[in-house]
């Protein structure tokens, strides 16, 4: 990570990863400041001396008060509910550079042009697959438990397939049975699609969640990140499996992940 000594600026949404970031950061001694998005009671309680809370309508004073700070490194992390356009503050330069599809319900084509529009500011976006590689899934986290293996079968068999479907840009993550798609991930996440077998998974034996990076998702905003709170929702509904694609996936609190996988009946595969 290419950066002097506390030069990042950290914008943080909800979710757990925010405040793995923000001690990262902190450790390596390149926190500079938190903006909060959203509620983070974790993040807050932690680190208050350095949090101020925005509103993403606000996001022309938001940037205002980066400049202020003469710090150009941006980092985002975790999930921010986007409100209409015609309820953001923007300069009329502004709505040039967002325009009004910034708001279609393609997170790609919303990722790419906030991109755009945070370096029409010279600010400078870190990715987050960048600075959090460490955390990225590998073939050496794999742990294939014994009467798994007909499982572990199945998903190589069908890799070819799965990593067509992700070069799609459809969906990050797919719950496969056996050589059947059962569904695939909507605008409502990850955790709401397996939900939904808290009354199904009674019908299916081998059911395993396929998660990865989709062939246009932005390594600087939308990086796909899976944790303990997903992994207990599949635990709790009798999943047997999570595959990840290697290098593909960031993984909160990785040790404490890999510790819980061991400890279930789930097995990790990294195709």
């Amino acid at each position: 990570m290419a950066t002097f000594k506390n030069d990042i600026i950290l914008v943080a949404g909800s979710g757990d990863f925010a405040l793995q970031a923000a001690n990262f950061l902190n450790d390596k001694k390149k926190l500079n400041h938190i903006i909060l998005l959203s509620k983070n009671y974790k993040v807050s309680k932690q680190y208050k001396k350095l949090v101020s809370n925005f509103d993403i309508r606000d996001i022309e004073n938001i940037i205002k008060f980066i400049k202020k700070k003469f710090i150009s490194n941006i980092l985002i992390i975790g999930y921010v509910k986007l409100p209409p356009i015609n309820e953001i503050k923007l300069k009329i330069t502004s709505k040039l550079i967002l325009s009004k599809n910034f708001f279609f319900n393609d997170i790609n084509h919303q990722s790419k042009i906030l991109k755009k529009f945070i370096e029409s500011k010279n600010l400078k976006l870190l990715s987050q697959k960048n600075v959090f590689d460490k955390l990225l899934v590998s073939y050496y986290d794999q742990i294939i438990k014994k009467n798994h293996k007909n499982i572990h079968k199945y998903i190589l068999n069908n890799s070819s397939v799965i990593k067509k479907i992700f070069s799609l840009n459809l969906s990050q993550s797919l719950v496969m049975d056996g050589n059947r798609i059962i569904t695939i991930e909507d605008i409502f996440g990850t955790n709401n699609m397996i939900k939904k077998f808290k009354s199904l998974n009674n019908q299916f034996k081998n059911l395993v969640l396929i998660k990865s990076v989709k062939k246009d998702q932005i390594n600087e905003i939308d990086f796909p990140i899976i944790g303990n709170q997903t992994l207990e929702l599949l635990i709790k509904f009798n999943f047997k499996a999570v595959c990840l694609v290697n290098k593909s996936i960031i993984i909160a609190n990785k040790k404490s992940f890999i510790e819980k996988i061991y400890q279930s009946k789930l097995s990790l595969i990294v195709i």
